[in-house]
């Protein structure tokens, strides 16, 4: 149970508070199913008692009050009594069942929403080293296991073992002995087909949480990458390795499934044999059989409740179980949210906070890094300054560090050693500022199922948007005659990752995004490097029309693509030399 119980160290005091009123909700609804089940035997006992009404006289007399002649009256009224009761009962247990439900999925909500803004809040070096099949796995699903499959199912699991509880108590006063008979039959049968299951399904839990973050990763990579996927014929590979990590996916539900339904089965064949058998013990005791028949309606009516009640103990308890792992495994995220929010911190995303002016020189000095848990050392003693409006060329063999240069430059890796200032201030005391300076243009560029101006506005409310701007950095980026022959402008759709456009007019989507930002400084990461020599030499041709009013960095390998460049800043073994301008090498 205590594992059971394990979901509410993640709430608040304030939350707990919440969760108290719906446990007490829970022992009113506990205490009105166990009148609804004992109110059945005093009707039952008035049937067989024809003469009642004139053995309690004072009886009769509020009886005739209310309109009530005779027997049959009587039972009729205590008919409708017992129907008004039912329902009753059944509208307050929908109010209750409604409560809890609200309670789950509006915290659903939240901490899937705190998941998110988790992981978008952590640094570039976090996502570098997590896949994000699992990240997606956990956004997707975390809340809802917490909640959806282990709050309510607790909740429900409460429920039942309150009402359980009550229903015995009702038991104790019609017949003490049955009902301690009972309880011992039901306590023993449940904790036995928990225990038996418990590894079973745990191992299932395991396997399940597992896999399905590994079927996310090959379902990503297969549809992906689909035009090489067909292009190298490897449908089949992505496909074989899809179905090998969805099988252990699916058998680690199939087992949980099974075994989920087997205790309905043992216990209710073993509490109509143990009912049956209380009748061959009490005949054989000496009880007259007419004597039985009350005990055995109220019993029956109990068992009738007990008996799903019981089922849903152990499905509810295995159900728990089995979801358990992803809960454990994102624990300590829940407990964050919860300390948060108990400090009213709030996750710190991207801020307006203004731009780091920069009017001179931006300067590298003396810059060092390493992965971290890696010996190698990536750069070291970097140093080189760039006048503002300059057009630097970077250049070196892969590995020599280009690409992390860059990266601790846009603001996404801290550099081990070394500065970066711009006009004489570090960039790392407002990081923030800093990047409100840069706009960047990488090899690949990242479009959205959306518009041309939703993609070049990437990350705006399409109400935010202003068309005038995205019509002028269209002409920058020289893609305004292409837009303007769409039927739709500037709201044609590009299709899932730009499918509908060529190479070219993905790049310079990219730079007209870029644009968008009104940036200091460009930074262009092998921006053409996949493109043809046509294709590139014309987006180049559209990058040195910036030059003077932008400071441009580009990393490139073609030699054609920085001849126009001021200087050169060439990578190699971790370490930087400035080549002098006339230097074309």
């Amino acid at each position: 149970m205590k594992s059971f119980l394990k979901i509410f160290t993640i709430f608040t005091p304030s939350e707990l508070r919440r969760c108290a009123i719906i446990v007490a909700a829970m022992v009113v609804g506990a205490m009105l199913e166990a009148v609804g089940i004992g109110a059945i035997l005093p009707l039952i006992s008035l049937m067989g008692q024809p003469d009642f009404l004139e053995r309690h006289a004072e009886i009769q007399s509020y009886a005739a009050g209310m309109g009530i002649e005779g027997h049959r009256d009587l039972i009729m009224a205590g008919a409708l009594a017992l129907i008004f009761l039912y329902a009753i009962k059944n509208l307050y247990m929908a109010w209750q069942t409604k409560l809890q439900i609200d309670f789950s999925l509006r915290y659903q909500v939240y901490f899937s929403g705190q998941l998110m803004a988790n992981y978008l809040s952590k640094p570039y070096m976090f996502h570098l080293n997590h896949n994000t099949a699992t990240l997606l796995r956990n956004v997707n699903s975390g809340g809802q296991v917490a909640f959806s499959t282990i709050l309510i199912p607790t909740f429900m699991l409460l429920t039942e073992l309150i009402t359980a509880g009550t229903i015995w108590l009702m038991l104790v006063f019609v017949d003490a002995f049955t009902a301690i008979v009972v309880a011992g039959l039901m306590a023993a049968l449940i904790y036995a087909l928990l225990k038996s299951f418990r590894r079973k399904i745990a191992e299932a839990g395991r396997v399940q949480n597992e896999y399905a973050a590994v079927y996310i990763k090959w379902l990503n990579q297969g549809l992906g990458a689909i035009k090489e996927t067909k292009v190298m014929r490897r449908e089949r590979f992505f496909l074989e390795e899809f179905l090998e990590s969805y099988t252990f996916y699916g058998n680690a539900n199939r087992k949980f499934l099974f075994l989920n339904q087997l205790p309905r089965m043992i216990i209710e064949t073993l509490v109509v044999c143990a009912l049956l058998l209380m009748i061959v013990v009490k005949l054989s005791l000496g009880t007259a059989p007419g004597d039985i028949v009350p005990l055995l309606g109220v019993l029956a009516l109990a068992a009738f409740r007990l008996m799903p009640s019981a089922n849903r103990i152990v499905n509810l308890a295995n159900g728990i179980k089995f979801q358990m792992p992803l809960f454990e495994e994102l624990y300590r995220e829940f407990l964050a949210i919860k300390s948060r929010a108990v400090h009213r911190r709030e996750l710190k995303l991207a801020a307006d906070s203004g731009k780091l002016s920069f009017q001179r020189e931006l300067s590298v000095e003396n810059l060092g890094f390493a992965y971290p848990g890696r010996e190698e050392i990536v750069l070291k003693e970097v140093s080189f300054h760039v006048p503002k409006g300059a057009f630097v060329g970077i250049v070196g063999p892969s590995g020599a560090g280009k690409t992390t240069f860059v990266d601790i430059l846009l603001g996404l890796l801290r550099p081990a050693k070394g500065r970066i200032l711009v006009d004489g201030v570090d960039v790392w005391q407002d990081i923030r500022a800093w990047q409100a300076n840069i706009a960047y243009v990488p090899q690949t560029i990242y479009l959205i199922d959306g518009t041309i101006r939703e993609n070049i506005a990437l990350g705006m409310r399409p109400e935010d948007i202003d068309d005038d701007k995205v019509r002028r950095v269209l002409k920058m980026a020289e893609l305004h005659d292409f837009v303007a022959a769409q039927p739709e402008g500037i709201n044609a759709m590009v299709g899932e990752r730009g499918v509908r456009l060529s190479g070219g007019q993905r790049q310079r989507i990219g730079i007209a995004r870029a644009l968008y930002q009104e940036p200091e400084v460009l930074i262009l990461d092998e921006a053409t490097s996949s493109l043809d020599s046509a294709t590139e030499e014309s987006i180049t041709h559209t990058i040195l029309k910036l030059k003077g009013e932008i400071t441009i960095l580009s990393i490139a390998h073609r030699v054609s693509t920085l001849a126009e460049c001021d200087f050169k800043v060439k990578f190699a073994e971790g370490e930087a030399m400035l080549l002098e301008p006339m230097d074309k090498k």
